[in-house]
């Protein structure tokens, strides 16, 4: 009995371990710029949802949305394929419509296969969709404004 249990210990504690080293793995870290990358291929898991602002400009983190696209649910079914096309837009002039304070924690939006919503701008430039009481929209994906939690 003492040797079936020392080797149920064993194995949860090889799970655990095995656990934490994936959840560590998840952790998204940011390139030589301090972008944090869109994932290359859509795979299932492929995000990381709990974000905080590090921004320090006193007036917030600005999050974005286009007029075209205000209002419409991004991980919903509904949104038209034009939205995602890669470097098509200058996010950074879209619309600000809500600005979060350094500290505030922000909820990545995921689509069905679990994959955390993003676009590259025309620069290259990776933009993450968060919630907002207003609805969705895009905060830059970047260790100067945002860092995983």
């Amino acid at each position: 009995m003492q040797k079936k249990l020392a080797t149920i210990t064993l194995s949860l504690t090889c799970a655990f371990l095995g656990l934490g080293a994936n959840l560590a793995l998840a952790i998204p870290t940011p390139n030589q710029q301090g972008d944090y990358p869109s994932p290359v291929q859509k795979q299932r898991g492929a995000r990381h949802v709990n974000w905080q602002v590090v921004d320090s400009d006193p007036k917030g983190l600005n999050c974005r949305m286009s007029r075209q696209f205000q209002g419409v649910s991004v991980d919903g079914s509904d949104v038209p394929a034009e939205f995602y096309i890669r470097n098509k837009y200058n996010i950074s002039q879209w619309s600000v419509v809500f600005a979060f304070k350094r500290g505030q924690r922000l909820q990545a939006v995921t689509g069905n296969m679990d994959n955390h919503i993003t676009l590259t701008d025309q620069q290259g430039k990776p933009w993450i969709a968060v919630y907002t009481s207003k609805g969705h929209c895009f905060v830059r994906a970047n260790s100067n404004f945002i860092k995983p939690i």
